[in-house]
């Protein structure tokens, strides 16, 4: 049983390597006094074909790079025919998960627009359809950064679209959000999270809010199944919750990014 188990990890393995590749890139500046730039890497999934592909940057969690953003949701998005990039803010700096001081907002806003910036240059990329997703901590600096901070890419590009698991939708700052299309997706067993969603969805209609029945913080992460989350919040992986969100996340990028039909 173990010898096939090895055997089967490392086809997986094999599979996931064949349709990833690592890259790495400059972080991008807040503004013209930010000297420190640092190098990120990540990984980049692609569609089979030539393109140019439309293209989403994925912020992990608290825990770091795991499995839901460096196979399952790239996996996933590829086959939609989406270019994506997962970037690996943690890892860059020697770090798995939280604690540790890259969990403040600067470095995840300037490791997303660096991540923008490299795709927008690579000719199988329609720099003209980038989004951006992030699970929880990445979703919160997503709500409270990328969203409403005045930063930008390289020649003034930004994100076409923006899409937040289980974050704080609080965090959003209405008053200098920027005008793209977001959308927020909360777990109902989640109150930290869910309860500032709902809000935000009764007063910002424009802004796509779901909270999935049933959910738990994290539904989409393997490796968070029955521990506690930064702030103690059950985490509980769910078939189920991750179908769903699958459903709403094609759906919202087929709307504003385009890409091949799928499901």
């Amino acid at each position: 049983m173990v010898r096939m188990s090895v055997a089967i990890l490392a086809i997986a393995l094999s599979l996931v390597l064949a349709a990833c590749g690592a890259v790495s890139f400059p972080n991008a500046r807040l503004d013209a006094g930010d000297r420190n730039v640092e190098m990120v890497s990540g990984l980049l999934a692609r569609p089979d074909g030539q393109g140019p592909f439309p293209a989403v940057v994925l912020l992990h969690s608290c825990g770091g790079f795991t499995s839901h953003v460096t196979t399952d949701w790239p996996n996933y998005l590829s086959g939609l025919g989406y270019v994506v990039l997962s970037v690996d803010t943690f890892g860059s700096r020697g770090y798995q998960r939280c604690p540790n001081p890259y969990m403040a907002r600067p470095p995840f806003v300037k490791d997303a627009y660096g991540a923008l910036n490299y795709l927008a240059a690579q000719p199988f990329i329609d720099r003209n359809r980038i989004a951006v997703m992030g699970f929880s901590l990445g979703a919160n600096h997503i709500n409270g950064g990328v969203l409403s901070w005045d930063v930008r890419g390289a020649d003034g590009l930004d994100f076409k679209g923006a899409v937040g698991f289980y974050g704080h939708c609080s965090w959003i700052s209405l008053a200098t959000m920027k005008k793209m299309p977001v959308m927020q997706i909360a777990a109902e067993h989640d109150p930290q999270h869910a309860i500032g969603c709902r809000a935000l969805a009764r007063t910002n209609p424009e802004i796509e809010v779901h909270v999935i029945p049933g959910a738990y913080h994290a539904f989409d992460s393997v490796e968070a199944d029955g521990k506690e989350g930064f702030i103690g919040e059950p985490m509980r992986y769910s078939y189920e919750a991750v179908k769903r969100s699958r459903e709403l996340t094609r759906a919202f990028l087929a709307k504003h990014l385009g890409g091949r039909p799928g499901s």
